[in-house]
């Protein structure tokens, strides 16, 4: 519409404004615009961007295993070109992918778990992601493993196990449930507590490990992790965490956090905050509730809830190189009401033994692992 027209309208409409019938007439034509939207246009909405990518692959349902080669690709829109196309596997730029695809190579050692990247087109001054992802398996089957049983010790059935350690002689354990939460020391040959300290009526005690002097103990959905005095059991201080706290150990640097998933987060232990994060996978599949854990030669030890198997697990890659069955430890009549599952794994480095429990058990083990 000419502007000249819309302020001679507008002007025509203003001297007769008096007019009663005159006004009615005027907004009854068919030529008038609604009161307040004189000298307005209706805005235009701007294009959307040409999409660049159509499609990339793989996605999500897309398994390899560690040491073998991805192969990434992608399809431009019909009738659009690209000046480059860059590809990012998680924060990490790879470089350019060439119009038949880029092998992206997976060591022998690769991180199992999900892998997440990111394909870039560059055309002019804009550019357009696309995300697709892949699965890295462990490069092969897990080991077996049976046992042995060397020496069983007394332990309080009324200990619900939630993390166990041995140190100078001494098992320390952390034990759950609300309102019954503790860390104590106790004497490995007749099972005897030789000190107790009770959590708050409001925490559920969880995973246990010792570093430089302290004892790091997790709370279940307290988001919490207490820090003690190993001498004096004095709480020197805390943390906060997101999501559950399920099983700890130490490497002797770092810290390494399971939250009842596939995944464990090594941590700074001056600040809690994640460094890393492992997910734990055998050749096949992810292994839920990794649970209580314990440093062993190298490698992180793990119980996984509700079953009677203990996981050796790469600390480097999250490949899970064997599984230890502990099944059958307690007879039928160390079984009763209370008795729950198989959880507290204890290791000695000095002499090399290996202690389990469980959770209200009245025995812990000292096992010899056997491969099958």
């Amino acid at each position: 519409m000419d502007r000249n027209f819309v302020r001679t309208a507008t002007g025509a409409v203003a001297v007769a404004v008096a007019a009663f019938c005159l006004m009615s007439a005027c907004a009854g034509s068919g030529a008038s615009r609604p009161a307040g939207t004189e000298g307005t246009s209706t805005p235009v909405s701007a294009s959307p961007a040409p999409v660049l990518l159509e499609s990339v692959a793989p996605v999500f349902g897309a398994k390899f295993a560690q040491g073998e080669r991805v192969p990434i690709h992608y399809t431009l829109s019909k009738g659009m070109t690209a000046d480059s196309v860059v590809l990012s596997v998680g924060n990490r730029r790879i470089g350019p992918v060439a119009p038949e695809g880029f092998t992206y190579n997976l060591g022998p050692k690769y991180p199992v778990g999900r892998v997440v990247y990111r394909l870039t087109a560059y055309r002019g001054g804009e550019s357009q992601s696309r995300s697709g992802e892949f699965t890295v398996l462990a490069a092969s089957a897990p080991a077996l493993y049976g046992h042995r049983v060397k020496r069983i010790y007394p332990h309080d059935r009324t200990a619900y196990t939630q993390g166990l350690l041995f140190h100078d002689g001494s098992l320390y354990e952390s034990t759950g449930l609300e309102g019954q939460s503790t860390l104590r020391q106790v004497e490995l040959s007749g099972g005897r507590v030789l000190r107790s300290r009770n959590l708050s009526d409001l925490y559920f005690g969880e995973g246990l490990a010792l570093l430089d002097g302290k004892l790091y103990q997790l709370t279940w959905q307290n988001n919490k992790a207490l820090v003690y005095d190993l001498n004096t059991f004095d709480k020197t201080g805390e943390f906060d965490y997101g999501g559950e706290g399920w099983g700890l150990a130490t490497d002797g640097e770092v810290l390494y956090m399971s939250d009842g998933t596939e995944k464990i987060r090594v941590l700074d232990p001056a600040t809690f905050r994640p460094l890393r994060t492992i997910e734990v996978y055998t050749d096949r599949n992810k292994v839920m509730y990794v649970n209580e854990m314990e440093w062993v030669r190298g490698e992180l030890w793990a119980n996984v809830y509700t079953s009677d198997n203990v996981i050796r697990i790469d600390p480097q890659s999250g490949a899970v190189l064997g599984v230890i069955d502990l099944g059958g430890l307690l007879s039928p009549a160390d079984i009763d009401a209370t008795t729950d599952v198989l959880n507290g794994i204890a290791f000695d480095p000095a002499t090399g033994r290996i202690f389990v429990t469980g959770k209200n058990w009245n025995k812990l083990f000292e096992i010899e692992v056997v491969k099958r």
